[in-house]
């Protein structure tokens, strides 16, 4: 009996980027994507609000002969907007952009995206002036093997 490798996680985050970047959604992986927030000068120039992936390593599911089948892969997706209104807009076109839909994995099926309980409520940021405002959302994805 051969038992396959757990599926790596790279390939999920990458699905995650594309589509976002598709629905032309500034992010990056851990880090503010180039070319996203101020423009200039804070407050006297634009704010490209952005998103920041910040991706689990996984864990797999199966059964006695494949333990390593299915691969379960959460990402936290967290927005960043110059105003608490450019925040809430930009989560809720991530949420159109992800949630219920079959995202390409290389090599593996994909199941539909689900929003999952958690993620951050929104937040102003006065660390940063001017200040800036947070929310993120936890999604989560099951793949198969292809």
């Amino acid at each position: 009996m051969t038992v396959s490798a757990p599926a790596p996680a790279a390939p999920h985050t990458d699905a995650f980027k594309a589509a976002l970047l598709a629905a032309d959604i500034a992010v990056d992986v851990a880090v503010a994507p180039a070319g996203a927030g101020w423009q200039g000068e804070p407050d006297d120039s634009a704010f490209v609000p952005y998103g920041v992936l910040f991706p689990s390593p996984g864990h797999t599911d199966g059964d006695l002969s494949d333990p390593n089948t299915y691969f379960d892969y959460e990402v936290q997706l967290t927005v960043v907007g110059a105003t608490a209104g450019q925040a809430e807009r930009l989560l809720d076109l991530v949420k159109a952009t992800l949630v219920g839909r079959q995202l390409a994995v290389t090599g593996r099926n994909s199941y539909r995206v689900q929003l999952e309980e958690g993620g951050r409520p929104l937040t102003r940021d006065e660390t940063v002036q001017p200040p800036e405002y947070y929310s993120s959302v936890l999604l989560s994805l099951r793949t198969g093997p292809a």
